[in-house]
């Protein structure tokens, strides 16, 4: 067993960088256009139409890209369409929001300088919603498809399909959503099928009445969920740190319609929201957030956006409504293997066994021992089991290797500060106190 020191952990930093490669708007063509989307229109009239708006498009794409303004605008899919068509094919949500029971706090401490879920492998490739009201959909299995994989690690891919079916009580499939009621439906309902079983309608083309035999496996449910604090820049990040969260912005400007790279700084979206969409991470200057228009939007289907704005709900309302849930007890299945039983999940007992994920640590100067995971971004830890008491921090580091480690700090003055369990008690170290089971 290897010996462990209790330490002042440092903030891990974990940096994203984008490339942003220039699209040579300029020599793109109607004729080009229309065969690399596939566009077919049912008159002349019509297609003389959409060629008119494309090349008002283009010129509103160059213009913009001239003013090097630190992101870039691009040719995609929807170079046809003005912004209220685009707007009333893909973004007829009007987010109406009642507040969950709960509310998420940023508490005080260090966070992260960045976070990428991406990279994690917490969040599965980008979809595309199609010509139909159904980013609520999207938003919400993003969310809970992160806190699954954050509780099993184990990443599966959950139905919209379902939801946009299933969801009618206060839902509205096509015709808009919001991720806090399917939340309460998928807890409801006990679960949540998963793609394989369920899958999105090719084209986006969703309506139909529920399919109960598609729906009678549930490979994930929500335990509960909450609303993070609005209009804080770090209660998001904080949140953020612990999983992918749910967010709603305004997306029926430009700026969203053609965005192809970089840091989205301007104020112009707006912040009357329509859209509901994933962010996925952070750094010291944007939000990473996943869309559901395909991999050809955007950066290859992110976009990135400012943390700093002028209004107290951020670029696009990205601040108003963020949540996020809380994975529940069924297990997601294939694809990924089953996670390892824990003796007491995390921090047991290592007689009986440490998770997967976990290490067996005695600390020098003290007695007994426990499993310990390891720390996410160098500061984030799993919380408490419920047969447990005691405050999960990043306080520990490996003598040999430097990695990061949790443990369940406690008070050494105060009786069953680690619990009810009198294998466990509370050892005094500098001051504080670590929970470990007895020798």
């Amino acid at each position: 067993m290897i010996t462990f020191f209790l330490v002042q952990v440092a903030v891990a930093s974990v940096l994203v960088d984008f490339s942003a490669t220039p699209l040579q708007e300029e020599v793109v063509s109607w004729d080009l256009f229309k065969k690399h989307f596939r566009k077919s229109y049912g008159s002349v009239h019509e297609e003389s139409y959409r060629r008119k708006v494309f090349y008002q498009n283009v010129d509103r794409i160059l213009a913009h890209n001239e003013k090097r303004a630190g992101w870039r605008m691009g040719l995609n899919e929807f170079g046809d369409l003005l912004e209220d068509e685009f707007g009333a094919l893909f973004l007829n949500n009007t987010f109406d929001h009642k507040s969950a029971e709960d509310v998420f706090v940023s508490p005080p401490g260090r966070i992260p300088e960045a976070v990428d879920w991406v990279t994690e492998g917490a969040v599965t490739d980008i979809k595309n919603q199609g010509q139909c009201g159904s980013c609520w959909a999207f938003s919400t299995t993003g969310s809970l498809e992160g806190a699954c994989y954050v509780k099993n690690k184990v990443l599966t891919s959950l139905s919209e399909e379902e939801l946009v079916q299933c969801d009618r009580s206060r839902d509205q499939g096509c015709q808009g959503g919001l991720m806090d009621y399917a939340f309460q439906w998928i807890k409801e309902n006990n679960g949540i099928a998963s793609e394989e079983a369920y899958p999105y309608t090719s084209g986006g083309g969703v309506r139909g009445s529920c399919n109960s035999a598609k729906s009678s496996n549930p490979v994930a449910t929500v335990a509960s969920f909450v609303d993070v604090a609005p209009d804080d820049v770090n209660s998001l990040k904080t949140a953020l740190a612990q999983q992918p969260c749910s967010v709603a912005v305004e997306a029926d400007k430009s700026s969203w319609q053609f965005y192809k790279s970089g840091i989205l700084t301007s104020e112009a979206c707006g912040t009357k929201l329509d859209h509901g969409v994933l962010a996925v991470g952070y750094a010291s200057d944007y939000f990473k957030v996943k869309n559901s228009w395909g991999s050809t939007w955007g950066e290859s289907g992110y976009i990135r956006l400012s943390t700093s704005s002028n209004s107290k709900h951020g670029i696009c309302g990205i601040l108003s409504q963020p949540s996020f849930p809380t994975c529940g007890d069924v297990t997601p299945g294939p694809p990924g293997p089953t996670p390892t039983p824990a003796s007491s999940e995390h921090y047991g007992d290592p007689k009986a066994g440490c998770t997967a994920d976990d290490v067996p640590i005695r600390i020098q100067s003290i007695s007994g021992d426990f499993c310990s995971p390891k720390c996410k971004f160098g500061i984030v830890c799993p919380a408490c089991p419920t047969d447990l008491s005691g405050t999960p921090r990043c306080a520990l580091e490996d003598s040999t290797t430097g990695s990061k480690y949790c443990a369940l700090t406690c008070d050494p003055e105060k009786e069953g500060s680690c619990g009810t369990n009198a294998s466990v008690s509370c050892k005094a170290i500098q001051g504080s106190g670590i929970c470990t089971w007895n020798d």
